[in-house]
C-alpha cells in the first residue's frame, strides 16, 4: 500500500489525533501500515496509521495534541509490552488495548 501525501491541516481537521514521538510505539506499530505522511521544509515530519477511525501521528514533528505529554508513560509501558516478541495478533491487541485504554473516542478537537 502506497502512503499519499497530507498536510497536517487536512489530518487535524478530519480526523481524531493521537500523537506520539519519533520510534515511541514502533513495536506496536509494527503490523500496521501507514495510511498518509507529511513534509515540511526540512523533508519528512511523520507517517499517519488509520486505528479504527482513530489517526495516530508519529515521526520527528507529529501533529502536537492536548494529550501528547500525559499519554507518554502509558504508551511506553505497552510498547515494553509489545517488545517482548509477541505474536502479531498479540501486537495488535495491545496496541486497541492502548487506544481504548486512552480513551480516544472521547477526545474533542
Amino acid at each position: 500500500m502506497n502512503k499519499i501525501k497530507a498536510t497536517k491541516k487536512e489530518m487535524q481537521q478530519n480526523y481524531k489525533i493521537l500523537s506520539v514521538g519519533y520510534c515511541d510505539i514502533q513495536h506496536l506499530l509494527s503490523y500496521q501500515n501507514p495510511i498518509a505522511y507529511s513534509a515540511g521544509l526540512y523533508g519528512w515530519s511523520c507517517d499517519y496509521y488509520e486505528i479504527n477511525d482513530i489517526i495516530i501521528s508519529t515521526g520527528y514533528s507529529p501533529i502536537n495534541t492536548k494529550n501528547m505529554q500525559e499519554n507518554y508513560k502509558l504508551n511506553q509501558e505497552y510498547e515494553q509490552k509489545a517488545r517482548s516478541g509477541k505474536s502479531k495478533e498479540e501486537i495488535n491487541n495491545l496496541l486497541y488495548e492502548l487506544l481504548n485504554k486512552l480513551e480516544v473516542k472521547k477526545w474533542i478537537y
